[in-house]
């Protein structure tokens, strides 16, 4: 998958995880789990992240490759165990590392519907997935990247509804025909 479309899922994720809360920390909850989304890619120097830090991404394709340590389950609870150590305690957003593990998680399970697969069980060589889309086709572009606009959006709005009870007062008079 492209980096927008892992983005895009874990923001959903994240925006699922805030709950109901203000604007402020959806946000950043969304923010934090899109990034997150991003981590699993820094064993590829030619991905968005990869980019961005030139010297670790060689270093971990060279020693691991890429889709190997990173898109495991032990790549999950390393990040995970990481994340909850150094960010859980103080952390300004509560329970980031959750924020994170979705991020995360959500990357690894959009990579298993790639005909590549996932190495869930790395070191084991096997790859486990549904290969129903392939990286950068037409099918992710024009289908899976805009369904996940409308998942993030509709998200969104369904949380600025619990926000702005005069906006859903508003809208309730519309559609009962009462305004217009």
């Amino acid at each position: 998958m492209l980096w927008r479309t892992h983005f895009l899922a874990s923001a959903a994720a994240g925006l699922l995880l805030a709950g109901h809360t203000d604007a402020k920390t959806a946000a950043l909850s969304a923010g934090v789990a899109g990034i997150a989304a991003l981590l699993p890619d820094v064993d590829s120097p030619d991905s968005k992240i990869g980019r961005m830090i030139p010297v670790i991404p060689r270093l971990f394709k060279t020693v691991v490759g890429h889709r190997g340590a990173l898109h495991s389950a032990i790549g999950v609870a390393a990040v995970f165990i990481l994340a909850a150590l150094f960010l859980g305690w103080r952390a300004h957003i509560p329970k980031m590392h959750y924020l994170i593990l979705a991020g995360y998680l959500s990357h690894l399970v959009m990579d298993s519907f790639n005909p590549q697969g996932v190495p869930w069980l790395w070191p084991y060589g096997k790859r486990f997935g549904l290969p129903l889309v392939q990286t950068g086709s037409l099918l992710e572009r024009f289908v899976v990247m805009p369904g996940m606009v409308l998942l993030v959006a509709w998200f969104g709005i369904t949380k600025l509804w619990l926000w702005f009870p005069t906006i859903k007062a508003v809208f309730s008079k519309i559609l009962k025909g009462g305004i217009l």
